[in-house]
């Protein structure tokens, strides 16, 4: 969806919106952790560890596509005026595939999670039916893309978060504190600031 062009345009980026870019954030960090925690934790609580990590897993891609169903009926901040053209395509196409990424990865742990003949208990509540049956080949196959995805996930994470400092601390556009909490509030304290 591309951002407005007009003056009416909003200064940040809705509430809602807001709250699932950084329930995503927190869910991204809670998944990575618990999967790179699985192998170190005592056998006992491995299990434990690899179902919420599919559970959380699954949570990240419900909340990806509500963000994608949420975007069809909001509006943008507009462009900062410096912004070239090639660089807006290049932030939108990340964007975009880091939404790609948030929505494969989780899917190909569910079907490697069926191929290698297990199933995803969500949050202890109730088992989920696998999407695939026993596989092994194929779970291998699954288990090596899922890893990559998630390599692949990482380097994008990284990328947006160093454009994101980028465009604060040297272009100074304020481009990230429109996805801030309170960013009117704390730009009214800032102007009071200025003026007394």
């Amino acid at each position: 969806m591309p951002r407005p062009t007009l003056d009416a345009a909003p200064l940040e980026f809705d509430p809602v919106i807001k709250f699932m870019h950084w329930l995503t954030v927190l869910l991204i960090v809670t998944v990575f952790v618990l999967a790179f925690s699985i192998d170190l934790v005592p056998a006992t609580v491995k299990q434990i560890f690899l179902q919420l990590h599919r559970s959380f897993g699954l949570t990240i891609w419900i909340v990806t596509l509500a963000r994608l169903v949420w975007r069809q009926f909001t509006r943008f901040p507009n462009w900062p005026a410096t912004m070239s053209r090639p660089m807006r395509f290049a932030t939108s196409a990340s964007e975009y595939a880091l939404y790609v990424l948030l929505l494969t990865q989780p899917l190909f742990g569910l079907i490697y999670t069926g191929a290698h003949g297990d199933r995803v208990d969500l949050f202890f509540f109730g088992t989920l039916p696998a999407v695939t049956g026993p596989d092994r080949p194929f779970a291998s196959q699954m288990h090596e893309l899922h890893e990559n995805t998630g390599y692949l996930l990482l380097a994008l994470i990284a990328l947006h978060a160093a454009a994101g400092l980028y465009h604060h601390f040297a272009r100074r556009d304020n481009t990230p504190t429109a996805m801030l909490p309170n960013r009117l509030d704390v730009r009214s304290k800032q102007k009071q600031r200025v003026t007394s």
